[in-house]
């Protein structure tokens, strides 16, 4: 299943060509025509709002003092008195908004972010300016102010003319204020205590469920979504409302059932320790999404266990700083080499355990103690490596915040992978049956997802961050 939001449209040929697939996927083509109806019609709302500015279609989160909502069309409200002075040697450019606050811009940051058609192609939104050609102390010689625009005269050769959309300005200042108040809005809820849940039929009403579906994920890092029917297509049903599933080195979908010759640890009844999957991927899988199908009564054992682990790792900055400080900067080794198996594997990454961004803010953990390989690191690094390492996995293992459930038929939990670790208890069939089908969407998927109905349906609302290493 194909389809686009924004700014493009979904043509009947197009159409057309997934027919095949989605009669193999159970989606009748009537239902999906009424999506096609749905997602063209909001893109033509957009077209019309949009394509008399060159600039964005979705403008970035508003962060200024006192920000406008996303929806604002009047960008000049903002301004007050003279609104923008130039300065003396025309290095920089100082804007005043209505609320008192005050941006300043530098002349090369304004030159890289001209809208012109030169510099902009207005439909993609993409830069066409080379970057060779722009000498970092390029100065200004003047500007003027339009009721929407900022209009900006480079000195230098070409005398390049231009213009820059003041919401744009505002939206994007980057003043310390404004950077500051962009990462608090994007900041990681404290952990939940209760696995959120949502109804499957509640879910696929409307778009405005599918939002706060994916919400839920997004601030919590978890969703139990109840009542989905015991097919194995419908796992794929339901994760198509994000985006494409990931195929990866255990295909597309996968069993997890308890097999004699495991091909991963999961596979089998063994119990499962606090993890993140397929951490030696370069980009790890994001959301993982883990349907039961089957759980015979006299199953016993097996119940999933959920941390958040960014809320265990800014703890352990908290009691063990110099430990925690080892483990931002030598690497541990991630592998899975396999060769007796189908598909045969061989893969490493080395990469710390918690990831900073250049405020110390963590903006990424990896941890999966099963598929770590050899310590490959400097001499001196060994002893304070595994002390802390030894720390922190007390720290995962005595966690107050593990929640714990059992998957019951018709249950299909879906968490950021890249967030949420994930363990399992160990069980006994007893003669029964233990059966989870599972899959995975890519991390920034998920986040534009979010992004996009978020947008569409006319909220400012932030998006929290998604463990994905961003350093906003």
């Amino acid at each position: 299943m194909a389809f686009r939001l924004g700014l493009g449209r979904v043509i009947p040929r197009q159409l057309a060509c997934f027919s095949k697939s989605l009669n193999a996927r159970g989606i009748s083509s009537s239902s999906f025509r009424r999506l096609v109806v749905r997602v063209n019609l909001q893109s033509e709302v957009l077209h019309k709002k949009y394509s008399q500015q060159c600039h964005a279609p979705f403008p970035a989160h508003c962060t200024s003092a006192g920000s406008a909502s996303a929806q604002d069309t009047s960008p000049l409200s903002n301004v007050t008195g003279e609104g923008f002075s130039l300065d003396p040697e025309g290095g920089t450019i100082t804007a005043t908004w209505r609320d008192g606050s005050k941006s300043r811009f530098h002349s090369i940051w304004l030159r890289h972010n001209c809208h012109c058609s030169v510099c902009r192609q207005c439909h993609s939104t993409q830069r066409l300016t080379d970057p060779a050609t722009l000498p970092h102390q390029i100065t200004i010689s003047h500007i003027s102010v339009t009721e929407t625009d900022l209009e900006i005269q480079w000195k230098g050769e070409d005398g390049h003319t231009g213009t820059i959309p003041l919401n744009y300005l505002h939206q994007n200042c980057y003043e310390t204020d404004s950077l500051r108040r962009r990462r608090e809005a994007g900041r990681l809820d404290k952990p939940v205590k209760t696995l959120p849940e949502v109804h499957y039929n509640d879910m696929i009403k409307d778009d405005t469920m599918v939002l706060r579906w994916l919400r839920q994920i997004n601030e919590a890092g978890l969703s139990l979504l109840k009542g989905v029917p015991t097919d194995k297509s419908m796992i794929e049903k339901v994760a198509e409302y994000i985006g494409p599933v990931q195929h990866l080195i255990y295909g597309q979908a996968f069993d997890v059932i308890s097999t004699p010759k495991p091909i991963n640890v999961a596979y089998s009844n063994v119990e499962l320790d606090f993890h993140m999957d397929l951490v030696y991927y370069e980009s790890p899988p994001g959301l993982q999404f883990l349907h039961c199908l089957r759980l015979d009564e006299c199953v016993t054992g097996g119940e999933s266990r959920f941390l958040d682990v960014f809320q265990v790792a800014e703890e352990f900055r908290e009691t063990h700083p110099d430990h925690f400080t080892t483990l931002t900067m030598v690497p541990a080794t991630f592998q899975k080499v396999h060769y007796d198996r189908d598909y045969p594997v061989e893969m490493k990454c080395q990469r710390p355990h918690i990831v900073l961004n250049h405020y110390d803010e963590i903006v990424g953990v990896n941890w999966a103690p099963a598929f770590e390989g050899p310590l490959a690191v400097k001499q001196e690094d060994v002893m304070p490596y595994y002390a802390a390492y030894e720390a922190f996995a007390k720290a995962v293992k005595f966690s107050p915040h593990i929640l714990e459930y059992q998957l019951k038929p018709g249950d299909l939990v879906i968490f950021n992978n890249r967030r949420i670790l994930h363990g399992r208890r160990s069980f006994d069939l007893n003669g029964g049956v233990r059966h989870l089908w599972g899959c995975y969407i890519n991390i920034d998927h998920f986040k534009n997802r979010v992004s996009v109905l978020t947008r569409l349906q006319g909220s400012a609302q932030p998006v929290k961050r998604v463990g994905n290493q961003d350093w906003f």
